[in-house]
């Protein structure tokens, strides 16, 4: 009977730190995803370069234009919009994050808004792996949208709650 006790003592313990450090991954994820917004509002070339891989693609589906379009880019080709007198700032109104080993994904609705003007809203996908113990970014695909921003932003914000 003891010995049963103590197995599901220990069992108990493993689940707890495997919570604690699934939040802990999930915290980082998140840091290197606003430190990602951060690199956009200073436009420092410093700060993307660390958080993403410059060889990592961007997606673009633009739906203010009908059909939708979509383009591609790398992160490198987005230096050169760093050295732009615009500011940019991209604020997220949630974040969900799914990890799985050394990949993850996190899910984040926004609101875009270009030399303090409301410009777009829509959602961001990042993609990152775990390399050398550190969370970088290989992808981002967004949506443009200029419609539908308010039922996104209230969406999120129910989830949050949930």
């Amino acid at each position: 009977m003891k010995n049963i006790f103590l197995l599901l003592a220990l069992m108990s313990c493993f689940d707890c730190f495997s919570q604690e450090a699934e939040k802990t991954e999930e915290a980082a994820i998140k840091a290197v995803v606003n430190q990602f917004f951060e690199s956009l509002e200073k436009q420092d070339t410093v700060l993307l370069k660390q958080v993403a891989f410059m060889e990592g693609q961007i997606w673009t589906v633009n739906n203010t234009v009908s059909p939708s379009r979509s383009r591609m880019r790398f992160f490198k080709d987005d230096l050169k919009s760093f050295l732009s007198k615009n500011s940019y700032l991209e604020k997220a109104y949630s974040m969900d994050v799914k990890i799985n080993g050394g990949m993850a994904m996190a899910w984040v609705p926004y609101e875009f808004r270009l030399n303090g003007e409301f410009s777009h809203c829509g959602v961001d996908v990042f993609t990152l792996i775990k390399q050398d113990e550190a969370w970088k970014i290989i992808n981002l695909s967004y949506t443009i949208d200029k419609e539908g921003c308010d039922k996104l932003r209230t969406t999120e914000k129910e989830r949050e709650i949930d």
